[in-house]
């Protein structure tokens, strides 16, 4: 009996142990978990402080104006806009990609010199009468990239249409004859030439550039998903 009863003692230490290993395993694992959290709390933070400043940058995508702290969306904007010239700006932009891609078919290119040249006549022109090309595009709510897209589009036409631009010196003459009053005093003969030429060309030239975009929309596809 006695050998069983040490037999039975020898056993409880090993239980005891086991009961200790247990418990600071438990702690590592209530540890890990709170380090998990902690980090999955520090990541949602840094993302709602993220969306925050990103709303606040891009705020005037959705919102264009607060009245009395209530919003004028960018969509009501938008919407009034298209009612009073959606048609005319649409028929605008399509027009002008008629245009690109007639001049890319026919390989009509523009270089960047040919624009800074047209640039370079309007300032002196806008010198002379005392202005600045920045001043004058800032009265048509225009930068200079949009005045250079412009000016493209208008050599591309140029150059696809204004080869048949021809005016005969009879038609000049009779120009000059007929609108000699309009000229300003002390214009010379030769001035008043120049300046005929110059007028019935440009003349000519939007009246086949009509023509010409005429035939570009008969011609073309296209498909409308929105009524003005």
């Amino acid at each position: 009996m006695a050998e069983k009863v040490t037999e039975t003692n020898s056993k409880k230490p090993g239980k005891a142990s086991e009961k200790t290993q247990v418990k600071p395993l438990q702690n590592n694992l209530n540890k890990i978990t709170l380090s998990k959290n902690k980090k999955i709390l520090a990541v949602l933070g840094i993302t709602i402080v993220f969306v925050l400043a990103l709303l606040f940058l891009i705020k005037g995508l959705f919102v264009t104006a607060l009245v009395n702290g209530e919003p004028v969306s960018r969509l009501a904007v938008i919407k009034e806009l298209e009612k009073q010239s959606g048609k005319a700006t649409l028929d605008n932009l399509i027009t002008k990609k008629l245009i690109i891609q007639e001049a890319k078919k026919r390989n009509v290119e523009v270089t960047s010199a040919e624009i800074d040249e047209e640039i370079n006549k309007i300032e002196e022109s806008l010198k002379a009468q005392s202005t600045t090309l920045d001043q004058a595009l800032e009265l048509q709510g225009m930068t200079r990239d949009q005045l250079v897209n412009e000016m493209k589009i208008q050599l591309s036409i140029q150059k696809m249409v204004g080869k048949d631009v021809k005016v005969s010196d009879k038609e000049i003459d009779d120009f000059v004859s007929q609108n000699k009053d309009q000229f300003p005093e002390g214009t010379t003969e030769a001035q008043m030439k120049q300046e005929a030429k110059l007028s019935l060309e440009q003349q000519l030239l939007q009246e086949k550039t009509q023509a010409f975009l005429k035939e570009l929309q008969t011609k073309a596809k296209i498909q409308y998903f929105v009524e003005y």
